[in-house]
Parts: structure tokens; sequence; C-alpha cells
């Protein structure tokens, strides 16, 4: 039972993390199209963008992944 217990733990934290990063790329993505004149440090904006797209995709793809391979309910 235990053991169960600490898979369940696992994949929960695990998919909480991936839900983490998909959200982080959305946020980045957002401020760059919104504010992208504000932030001198990033000269080729539609490459970061490219970059947090792929991030935010990624996560997507492993959170979705892990949901239907590893649980009856979705986790979020």
């Amino acid at each position: 039972m235990l053991d169960k217990e600490i898979s369940a733990n696992m994949l929960s934290a695990i998919i909480k993390d991936l839900s983490a990063q998909e959200a982080r790329a959305v946020a980045t993505i957002q401020l760059l199209l919104n504010n992208s004149a504000g932030i001198a440090s990033h000269s080729d904006v539609l490459d970061e963008i490219t970059k947090w797209a792929k991030a935010g995709a990624d996560a997507s793809g492993a959170k979705g992944f892990l949901i239907e391979r590893f649980t009856t309910t979705v986790e979020d």
C-alpha cells in the first residue's frame, strides 16, 4: 500500500512540475508578445518565442503522456 502511495505522490509531483513549466512558457511568450520592445536583452524575440513554445509543448506532451498512461483521472 505504501508503495502505491509513494508512486502516486511521485507522479503527482511530476505532473505538477510539468504544469508549472507549461505555465512559465505561456507567461514568457505573453510577455514577449506584449512587451518585447521593453526587453533589451532579447534581441531576437522570434527565436525566444520559438524556444519557449517548444518548452511549453514538451512539458504539455510529457504531462499528457503520463496522464494517459499512468492515471485514471487527471491530476493537476
